[in-house]
């Protein structure tokens, strides 16, 4: 009777202790389960300890309010004369507009292009190429350098082009946003870019290196990145002069959805 007692008594106290570590599980889950939030939230009194270099993004889902934000207003909002709704172009207008800024192919343009790896940012100088057809851009690079290693551990990129300012009014400068992927000279796309879109000729004359050879050495030295532009802001002042705003915006998507809806239409 003692024995069955004890096992009983025993048995009792490990599961007393399963359950309530089983709570402590489930309350610790609850307390540490981060909540989304927006990028205007502030930390208050209950907020854990936050280690030196962890930003909100590590742990929350950020929401942006495109409602409130200043970008917002000046694309579709009530701002500078323009009602809510009054003044966008229509899509492939924009992507038009896009297209001629940059050049399309065999033309490249000096651009900023940002990139981030453990909260440290990096901004960096280089030309890149706009395909009109796949709205990607493309830079050639040098093997081995800190923009490549961000690209490479993070793809998410944001890349600027602007015409050297001279006066107001007469602004123009393009915001592109998206994700990267780096192509090794021994892919057979390297070199088809090259030949159909990126603008090598330029730097194989001014060295006076046949361009056959030219190309050669690049696969052998550089890297290509192909920047998938995800969406692209543009601001051109002369938008004005057709009655509309200075600010437009170009979406992947919405070229995606739009292509959707002429398969199914066909």
């Amino acid at each position: 009777m003692k024995k069955f007692i004890w096992f009983a008594c025993a048995g009792l106290i490990g599961l007393s202790v399963c359950m309530r570590v089983l709570a402590d599980d489930a309350n610790s889950a609850a307390v540490q389960e981060p909540s989304k939030i927006t990028a205007a939230t502030d930390t208050d009194d209950n907020h854990p300890e936050i280690p030196e270099g962890t930003t909100c993004a590590d742990c929350h889902e950020i929401k942006i309010d495109a409602n409130t934000t200043a970008t917002q207003s000046w694309l579709s909002g009530d701002y500078a004369g323009f009602s809510p709704g009054n003044g966008m172009m229509p899509h492939a207008t924009i992507r038009a507009a896009i297209v001629e800024a940059m050049g399309g192919k065999k033309h490249h343009r000096t651009s900023i292009l940002a990139t981030c790896l453990n909260n440290v940012p990096l901004s960096t100088t280089a030309e890149y190429a706009l395909d009109p057809e796949s709205m990607c851009l493309y830079g050639v690079h040098e093997k081995g350098t800190l923009k490549l290693l961000h690209l490479k551990q993070n793809p998410r990129f944001s890349l600027n082009w602007h015409r050297p300012f001279e006066k107001w009014g007469d602004t123009l400068c393009i915001q592109f946003i998206g994700r990267a992927e780096l192509i090794s000279g021994e892919s057979p796309e390297f070199e088809r870019i090259l030949r159909d879109i990126y603008p090598y000729e330029e730097g194989a004359d001014a060295r006076k290196i046949p361009r056959a050879k030219y190309v050669q050495m690049a696969k052998q030295m550089m890297v290509m990145s192909k920047l998938t532009v995800e969406e692209a802001t543009i601001t051109n002042m002369q938008f004005r002069k057709n009655g509309n705003r200075p600010w437009q915006r170009w979406e992947r998507v919405k070229d995606n959805n739009k292509n959707q809806q002429k398969k199914k239409e066909n």
